[in-house]
């Protein structure tokens, strides 16, 4: 029986790890110092969209966020960035970044995603954390 429990905290423990998308209240845009590049738009652009997750897995990390290789952005948990790009196609891509424990597997875990866009389009992406994969890029309708 003591063992149940035992599993039965661990799994709660592990459950609170996992990110969730941010409520309206508590998403934010990254300060200009940490946005940087693909700030402008253009005739003939498309848009692409990344929401970073809330939650305490990764909170105190920032995810660098990669448009074809470059680093465009660093955000925090709960922060949506826009970015202008050129119509066509795109490698999104993150990964955790920061000092100390945040530093120390860059670049190990870092994950991408492919898309195409037309001009005028929008893409969007959420980044996640989760205890089992790790940090995540995937597409959203949010």
């Amino acid at each position: 029986m003591r063992h149940a429990w035992i599993l039965v905290a661990c799994s709660i423990a592990i459950a609170g790890c996992v990110t969730k998308p941010p409520r309206p209240d508590q998403l934010r845009q990254p300060p200009p110092e940490r946005l940087l590049a693909f700030q402008s738009p253009t005739e003939g652009d498309a848009t692409i969209v990344v929401t970073r997750d809330v939650g305490m897995s990764g909170s105190g990390c920032y995810g660098a966020i990669f448009i074809d290789g470059k680093v465009v952005a660093k955000v925090a948990a709960g922060e949506r960035a826009t970015f202008h790009v050129p119509a066509g196609e795109h490698i999104v891509g993150t990964w955790n970044t920061g000092s100390g424990l945040c530093g120390y597997r860059e670049g190990k875990d870092r994950r991408e995603v492919s898309t195409i866009l037309k001009p005028g389009d929008e893409k969007r992406f959420r980044i996640t954390i989760n205890p089992n994969s790790g940090v995540e890029i995937t597409p959203t309708t949010l």
